[in-house]
């Protein structure tokens, strides 16, 4: 079984046995946890202080890839969509950027081309703060 395929059903069979608890917590790649949020995958929603400083990647079982959030300087959030625009491999983030195990794109926090072959920014996501929870808007693709 793949990694991907791994990590899609385990979410699906704990949030049945959760039932209503905020959301599940596992260990990603480079050690960032993945965090099942609530919501919709139109429109994910966090408690943001679930997100720690390294950040989260958040994924919904019918969510083909997660989306990375984390805290920027001056109380703003970045949301990406952890897939890398060379080849469509996840990047995993490692020290100060998200880094592609297929051929080595390296972005920066804020999904900036650092070094190819990706000539493409990930794709970024609104993040918007409503109470205590952090809302990710994924429709529209993003910018």
């Amino acid at each position: 079984m793949e990694r991907r395929d791994f990590v899609l059903r385990i979410p699906v069979v704990a949030t049945g046995l959760l039932g209503a608890a905020s959301g599940l917590s596992l260990a990603a790649c480079g050690g960032v946890p993945l965090l099942v949020p609530r919501g919709t995958a139109d429109r994910l929603v966090v408690a943001a202080a679930d997100v720690p400083p390294s950040g989260i990647l958040l994924q919904l079982p019918e969510m083909e890839w997660p989306v990375y959030v984390r805290a920027e300087a001056g109380a703003a959030w970045v949301a990406l969509l952890a897939r890398c625009t060379h080849r469509g491999c996840q990047p995993d983030p490692v020290g100060d950027r998200l880094v592609c195990p297929c051929h080595g794109s390296e972005y920066d926090l804020l999904g900036r081309v650092l070094e190819g072959p990706a000539e493409r920014p990930l794709t970024r996501f609104p993040v918007s703060v409503e109470g205590d929870d952090l809302v990710i808007v994924l429709t529209g693709g993003g910018r």
